[in-house]
């Protein structure tokens, strides 16, 4: 295991060569329009009933009836994350919009932050504070390496400067679990600020907002909760307002207080949000409530997931990171012999499937297939039966 303590002179990544856009033809091969199954880790294949309410109404923004739809995803919300004291403020955008906006509120560049890292998001969370300009120390272990509690503390007591700490929940790029909640137990009593990403985790994998005692915690509609991408949120302790009151807005847009000033007096957003990705996250958390709540959907999470960790087994596949505190949704595979991501990319895609290429050090060699989403077990076997197909694999 390897960690690696740094401050604020974070390196960043330089920009990969950009490929040139291809050309679509007007009238695409009607097979290029089909809906795939998609495994992976969002935007998800999202139910019938989402998608009908993507589409079944035009509602204006600035109208009682989205106050209304409003009102409920920012309660269920509430309820799905255990956030009974705290304001839920939605926003158009991805869960990388919500990051910033809460990062740009809630802390100044007086303020240094703590970044705990073992994946890509993690490592996000730090580039994104420093291009905020608020000082960083970035406690970085190596991908898929478990976080250790006695170096966050070590890091805290050597720096007192530390008013706040960021860390993933399940970090995507690995399909680890962070002990969100451990780390929460010795920021508490040192009254520091602590920010967590559960973009991959609320709705499915184990979370309480009272228990993990974060201060803020940024979702995204698209992941667990099975809603559509284009919406995203931040939950906020009530307390943080006042203690954070020094801090000057970075941005409009991403001011959450002005959300918060403007749900409080119209019940609205200030700006237009995603109103069709709103009314389907709507749609998509009263579905999770019919199906027995966040407990349910993770007992069936774990079922597919380990169906699919199985099959993937039974082919001779490696999988990576694949130990205890492995996410129930995710799982990193090594690529068939012999393949690049690309052609396993496509023959997939041609029978019906997309999963992601994996990230970081295992970019050349592996994919990311989530079982997020409204998936079953027969799809999974076909999808298991398609990867056999593809990579030339004994199916057993």
């Amino acid at each position: 295991m390897k960690a690696h303590a740094t401050a604020s002179n974070l390196t960043r990544p330089k920009r990969a060569g950009l490929e040139p856009l291809r050309r679509i033809p007007a009238t695409a091969p009607q097979e290029a329009l089909a809906e795939p199954t998609l495994f992976c880790p969002g935007p998800v294949t999202t139910s019938a009933r989402v998608k009908q309410a993507l589409t079944r109404v035009d509602l204006s923004h600035r109208d009682s009836a989205f106050e209304t739809v409003l009102a409920r995803v920012v309660a269920r919300l509430k309820h799905v994350a255990n956030a009974p004291d705290h304001d839920v403020l939605v926003l158009g955008g991805g869960a990388t919009a919500a990051t910033e906006a809460a990062l740009s509120t809630f802390v100044s560049t007086d303020d240094r932050m703590l970044v705990v890292s073992n994946g890509a998001f993690g490592e996000r969370i730090a580039e994104m504070a420093e291009c905020l300009g608020i000082p960083v120390s970035h406690l970085r272990y190596d991908w898929g390496e478990p976080v250790v509690l006695e170096q966050v503390e070590g890091m805290l007591d050597g720096d007192p400067r530390i008013k706040a700490v960021a860390m993933v929940h399940h970090e995507t790029s690995i399909g680890r679990i962070n002990p969100i909640n451990e780390v929460g137990r010795i920021l508490a009593p040192r009254h520091i600020r602590y920010f967590v990403d559960i973009v991959s985790s609320l709705g499915a994998e184990e979370f309480d907002m009272v228990r993990s005692r974060a201060t803020v915690v940024i979702g995204s509609a698209n992941k667990c909760l099975h809603g559509v991408a284009g919406t995203a949120f931040v939950i906020a302790r009530r307390d943080l307002w006042e203690e954070t009151s020094h801090v000057r807005p970075r941005s409009m847009y991403l001011d959450l207080r002005r959300y918060r000033a403007s749900y409080k007096e119209t019940g609205q957003t200030p700006f237009t949000p995603s109103v069709p990705a709103v009314v389907a996250l709507d749609a998509a958390l009263e579905e999770l409530e019919r199906d027995g709540g966040p407990a349910a959907r993770r007992a069936s999470y774990q079922a597919l997931n380990s169906r699919i960790r199985s099959g993937l087994s039974r082919m001779g596949l490696k999988l990576r990171w694949d130990a205890h505190g492995s996410a129930v949704s995710l799982t990193v595979a090594q690529l068939p012999p012999g393949l690049t991501f690309n052609t396993f990319y496509e023959d997939l895609r041609a029978r019906g499937y997309l999963v992601y290429q994996g990230k970081g050090p295992v970019s050349h060699d592996s994919f990311l297939v989530a079982n997020m989403g409204a998936l079953d077990a027969a799809t999974v076997d076909g999808f298991l039966d398609a990867v056999a197909e593809v990579g030339g694999l004994p199916r057993y």
